[in-house]
Order: structure tokens, then sequence, then C-alpha cells
């Protein structure tokens, strides 16, 4: 994968990890509707994303 690809990947999984907050945990819990195994996975899911995105960021800063 050259730089520009890991680069456009970790922005492209950022934008995950903030969709899946905004939808699973915020939207959930401003609803009303939200039980906490979904905000339990969703916060999983969104700091996975995170995580996988910051390492990738970091192998472009090396």
């Amino acid at each position: 994968m050259s730089s520009r690809q890991r680069e456009n990947t970790a922005k492209f999984l950022y934008d995950m990890a903030k969709g899946v907050g905004l939808i699973a945990v915020v939207g959930g819990m401003v609803s009303g509707q939200a039980n906490w195994w979904g905000v339990l996975l969703g916060l999983f899911i969104m700091s996975g994303l995170f995580f996988i995105a910051y390492w990738l960021d970091g192998e472009i800063a090396e």
C-alpha cells in the first residue's frame, strides 16, 4: 500500500468511526431508544476503527 493509499484509508476509517459514534451512540441516546448493548457495541466498533486509523497514520509519519 502506498503512502497516499494509507493516508486515504486512515481518513476513511476516521470518518467511519465518527459515523458509528454518531449513529450508534449519540443517535440512540438522543432518541431515548438506546440500550446498553447497542451503546457498548457502538463504542467498541468506534474505538476499533479509530485505533486502526491511528495506527495507519503512525505508519505514514515514519
